[in-house]
């Protein structure tokens, strides 16, 4: 085999390679990959100090264990913090489902104030529609959320449309 078609720095895959260090110079062969891929350093120091031949704008670098998370910017490098945004990292169970046009329980029955949905919304998310009006949140406007419950400043009146919809985890 010629030098032109042996492998330099890893064998042939279909998948994304990491290396569990960070002694080699070339992580893997094709810069499409990315250098390094999603690793963790143990300190803020390391992480400022990955060497510019080890970057790509867009990687994802944990710090203290995988405890914080930061991606490197697409900018032109000073070598300090500011290369770098700090990032939030979603675990899968905390994923955020969108809840569109739920129909609260209840009556609308001209007395009942109070309606409950399915699941608690994450706050400030909610959108409470009446006949398809967008309603206010807070005690001076038409409701206020108490956890998954809705509760009224007035009474619904018969016929009328409840509908909610917001994001909940």
């Amino acid at each position: 085999m010629s030098n032109k078609n042996k492998i330099r720095g890893g064998v042939p895959v279909m998948g994304f390679i990491s290396p569990n260090n960070s002694y080699d110079t070339y992580p893997v062969i094709e810069p499409l990959y990315g250098i390094d891929g999603l690793r963790n350093v143990d300190s803020m120091d390391e992480l400022i100090c990955i060497s510019t031949e080890r970057r790509r704008a867009g990687m994802i670098v944990g710090v203290f264990g995988g405890s914080i998370y930061f991606k490197l910017k697409d900018v032109e490098w000073d070598g300090s913090i500011n290369d770098w945004d700090e990032i939030e990292l979603t675990l899968k169970k905390d994923i955020i489902r969108h809840i569109d046009k739920e129909i609260p329980t209840g009556l609308i029955d001209n007395i009942n104030t109070v309606f409950e949905l399915s699941n608690t919304p994450i706050e400030g998310s909610e959108h409470v529609y009446l006949n398809g009006l967008l309603l206010e949140n807070g005690t001076d406007n038409d409701y206020i959320i108490y956890e998954n419950v809705i509760v009224f400043n007035y009474s619904l009146i018969e016929n009328m449309n409840l509908k909610c919809s917001y994001r909940t985890i």
